[in-house]
């Protein structure tokens, strides 16, 4: 009989001391001191994780940013040029208008001068003839002036062909500037 009792109190104590091992063990893992290390390391793994994330979010902000500016810039620049380039389509508008207006006024305004003919021989005597009704000249408005305008082509033209400047040529002839120098783009054409 003493077997079977030895076992019962071997398995008394067993089992008593593994009663109060795991007591232990669940009081040590529930213990406040335990859970708080384990809700710091927790934390703290959050915090680098949410940190890293961040840091990926703010570098991507960054490039765009860079990317952004890049593009800003290349925009003003082509606006830029755009507005040079408009407000010299409107100069050279304005400068052809100006122009326009000038030829005109040039040629319309000055009296053309009539040169008599050179001739080496003496008069021919004509016959008397019936005179015929006379017709009074056309207005002056209608006379034709293209010959003055090819007299000023070719006075612009003799004049370069001698190696004077545009303004030369301009202030000789009494014309403007810019149009001396359409006149001379003309005629290279």
């Amino acid at each position: 009989m003493t077997i079977p009792l030895v076992l019962s109190a071997i398995s008394l104590c067993l089992c008593v001391s593994g009663f109060f091992f795991f007591r232990r063990y669940i009081e040590r893992k529930t213990a406040a001191r335990e859970l708080l290390a384990d809700y710091r390391a927790e934390v703290y793994r959050l915090i680098a994780e949410i940190d890293a994330a961040a840091d990926r979010d703010s570098l991507l902000v960054e490039e765009r940013i860079k990317t952004l500016k890049t593009i800003l810039d290349d925009t003003d620049r082509r606006i830029s040029v755009y507005m040079r380039e408009l407000q010299r389509s409107r100069a050279g508008e304005a400068m052809y208008a100006s122009l326009g207006r000038g030829i005109r006024a040039a040629l319309d305004s000055r009296p053309v001068p009539v040169e008599p003919p050179v001739s080496e021989e003496p008069p021919i005597p004509q016959k008397p003839q019936l005179q015929e009704p006379a017709v009074s000249p056309p207005p002056p408005a209608a006379v034709k002036r293209k010959p003055k305008k090819t007299k000023i082509k070719v006075q612009i033209a003799e004049m370069s062909a001698q190696g004077l400047s545009p303004a030369e040529i301009a202030s000789r002839l009494n014309l403007s500037l810019a149009e001396v120098d359409l006149a001379l783009n003309l005629l290279r054409r």
